[in-house]
């Protein structure tokens, strides 16, 4: 109990420190005013495309943009986190926290939650940036349209999980932010080129383009359940299928996090500071 409660101490010391910087840097202010624009830009097209007709919209407005946050920030977010060991192993910070009570548990985690926090705090002021800016006209969006955001924080988890994993195995900050951006690229890439392929008709598709498909289609049972970029773009193809989100999308989420959270500490702890 006395090392858990120790664990816990140093945990928030960390915590704290890292979030009054975070929360008070130009980065945070810069990323900020990013998903202010965002939101501005997608209102602004939302807009414009009924100048000239008055309709009524009966979809949710807000669910299209709500992915383009959440997207932009796991990706931010989780860029953020392989660097974050990294940095501290290149500057040799690490090892004067490895000397002290401070053990690589603490250390996951406190990281972790730092980005968590501001994930939270970037989408609350989305959120009200939403209710005061009306970015999709006067009127538009009502507090009671906004409930979807609160889902929204979960299917970033993995690609932030598996940015700290990069970064509990890099030495340095450039190998961890070539890793990050190249593997994120490739499971995108496998998103992107299988979803494209499944919606071409057969009958139009040369040997190869099927054969290529049938590859996919063999490898995403295996590709999927661990592909960041796969939860990330759960909402995205909930959209496309006019489905909701459902339970078990969540807890994949949740549970993918969870391994890759484990799999950084373990990681971590081999390579040393």
């Amino acid at each position: 109990m006395q090392s858990l409660a120790t664990d816990v101490w140093m945990a928030g010391l960390i915590f704290r420190r890292e979030i009054s910087a975070r929360l008070t840097s130009i980065w945070f202010f810069i990323v900020a005013s990013a998903v202010c624009l965002i939101a501005w830009i997608y209102g602004a097209g939302f807009q414009s495309s009924f100048d000239t007709e008055s309709i009524v919209v009966t979809a949710d407005p807000l669910r299209g943009l709500d992915i383009l946050v959440v997207g932009f920030l796991g990706l931010v977010l989780g860029l953020r986190l392989a660097a974050s060991i990294a940095w501290e192993r290149e500057h040799g910070t690490m090892e004067v926290l490895l000397v002290g009570p401070v053990r690589w548990r603490v250390i996951i985690a406190a990281k972790f939650l730092v980005e968590l926090c501001v994930l939270v705090v970037t989408l609350a002021i989305y959120w009200l940036y939403l209710l005061l800016g009306q970015p999709l006209g006067a009127g538009v969006i009502r507090a009671a349209d906004t409930g979807s955001i609160a889902l929204m924080p979960v299917f970033p988890l993995p690609l932030m999980g598996l940015g700290l994993l990069i970064s509990a195995w890099a030495r340095t900050v450039r190998a961890a932010v070539i890793a990050f951006v190249v593997l994120t690229g490739l499971l995108a890439a496998f998103e992107i080129f299988h979803g494209y392929l499944l919606l071409q008709p057969a009958d139009d598709m040369s040997l190869t383009a099927l054969y290529v498909r049938d590859i996919l289609e063999t490898a995403e049972p295996v590709v999927r359940p661990i592909s960041a970029m796969s939860h990330l773009a759960t909402p995205a193809e909930a959209l496309l299928r006019q489905g909701p989100l459902r339970p078990g999308m969540i807890l994949a989420a949740i549970a993918l996090t969870a391994v890759t959270l484990a799999a950084s500490l373990l990681v971590a702890w081999r390579r040393g500071a």
